[in-house]
């Protein structure tokens, strides 16, 4: 046995730190930053968009440019970049936490005066730093002029990000061919990602329990920090209950169209949401975890307020196979034993991942969390 425990500890290793995998941006988490002035580029954003099923960001400007466009924004704009150049960057309304929720990020701006729109390049150049080591792709709005200073603006604001593919150009001659020209250049860009394993947690509803899985964003590992967790959830409209934390979760919010029951978002920063039914909505969420089969949810939450207690499920049990008192690889050769005697009978401590079965991937989630001590 202590042979096979053994050769399994590397094999689990590495399946825990796999390399990461090339998926077409369809299968990634995908960020499409946009800046717009005219519409144009924001056409061109929202179309990626559909195609990546990517998260749309706006970046806002000061709101000083003239406006239509004309010759004096041109004039303002040049003179602007003037400053810039000198090191003085104009203020942006918009700014990002973190880009941890993305896979990838991709670019879609403007050109002015053959360069980078200036609030696109303040943005990158504020971020920089964030986007160290991030993927990310180029997609440019012109009249007529050729992007090749633009694309040079990102590489210079960006020196550490990892550019994806070729930069798409779309000129005033085949605006009206972007829905078409979006999608074909989406279907060639390939990103790397990390396998995730699937965190599991425990919704506790009176004598109810409830599996979760966590989402893989910065909102869900923020909230996941806060377990375990106990909320006094307030009934709305027959289809929820929510509950306003004492603090501030990242957040980024989207409208995911149809919410399903079981789902958990947050809405604003501070307002976490159990849903119990299915609807279409029109309001925007952040989405933390979806209960993986919310049968007998509504029942159990009723029609009141209610208090729903939030745990890890690999957590709540310790991983403490061996009943010393404290998780170590002690209990990895306990669970090894478990899964070569085939017990039918095995203690509840033994299924770390909570998915009802002993396997191998209890092994798996059990190294994961003396990978994370």
């Amino acid at each position: 046995m202590k042979r096979l425990f053994l050769f399994l500890i590397p094999v689990l290793l590495f399946s825990i730190m796999a390399p990461a995998m090339t998926v077409p941006a369809s299968e990634a988490r995908v960020l499409v930053l946009y800046y717009t002035y005219s519409g144009v580029t924001e056409t061109l954003a929202q179309n990626i968009a559909d195609d990546c099923g990517g998260t749309l960001l706006e970046v806002i400007d000061h709101g000083n440019y003239p406006r239509p466009e004309s010759q004096t924004t041109y004039n303002y704009a040049n003179n602007e970049r003037s400053q810039i150049d000198a090191g003085n960057w104009p203020e942006i309304q918009t700014s990002v936490e973190d880009f941890d929720a993305w896979d990838a990020v991709i670019i879609c701006t403007p050109l002015w005066n053959g360069k980078m729109a200036n609030p696109m390049l303040t943005f990158l150049h504020n971020h920089a730093s964030k986007l160290d080591g991030k993927q990310v792709a180029l997609a440019v709005t012109s009249w007529s002029s050729g992007i090749t200073s633009v694309v040079n603006d990102a590489h210079n604001q960006l020196p550490n990000s990892t550019f994806v593919g070729y930069p798409l150009h779309i000129n005033y001659n085949n605006r009206s061919n972007i829905p078409t020209m979006a999608s074909n250049w989406v279907s060639t860009l390939q990103f790397e990602v990390e396998p995730v394993e699937a965190v599991k947690m425990r919704v506790i509803v009176g004598d109810k329990t409830f599996i979760a899985t966590l989402d893989s964003s910065t909102t869900a590992q923020a909230f996941m920090d806060l377990l375990p967790l106990s909320l006094d959830m307030t009934e709305l409209n027959g289809n929820e209950k929510y509950n306003y934390l004492t603090t501030n979760l990242p957040s980024a919010p989207t409208n995911p169209g149809t919410i399903h029951a079981g789902d958990i978002m947050l809405y604003g920063r501070s307002c976490v949401v159990l849903f119990y039914d299915t609807f279409n909505t029109s309001y925007s969420y952040t989405r933390i975890a979806a209960i993986d089969d919310p049968t007998g949810l509504a029942e159990a939450l009723g029609t009141g307020n209610v208090t729903v207690r939030f745990e890890l499920a690999a957590a709540a049990q310790g991983g403490d196979i061996n009943g010393d008192g404290e998780t170590s690889i002690a209990d990895v050769t306990a669970l090894i034993d478990l899964l070569l005697k085939g017990r039918n009978d095995y203690p509840a401590v033994a299924d770390v991942n909570n998915d009802g079965e002993l396997s191998v991937a209890d092994v798996t989630a059990l190294i994961n969390i003396l990978l994370s001590k």
